[in-house]
């Protein structure tokens, strides 16, 4: 079902397919679910000051947990 490249990345990531693509989508999510703050402090900066900078180190961490 997958290709070698597909197989190696998830070895590499020590994740099955699932676990790897629950991973991704809860990634997307919380980027999606970012991008109008960003829009609305580029216009209003006193809002959502380091919301942006807190969701990234988030999901920076929740993947170095997941190692």
């Amino acid at each position: 079902m997958f290709s070698k490249e597909c197989k190696a990345h998830l070895e590499e990531k020590g994740e099955t397919g699932c676990q790897h693509m629950k991973a991704a989508l809860k990634t997307a999510v919380k980027l999606q679910l970012l991008v109008p703050a960003l829009v609305v402090h580029s216009v209003a900066p006193r809002f959502f000051k380091d919301t942006a900078t807190k969701v990234i180190k988030d999901i920076l961490e929740d993947r170095h947990e997941d190692k």
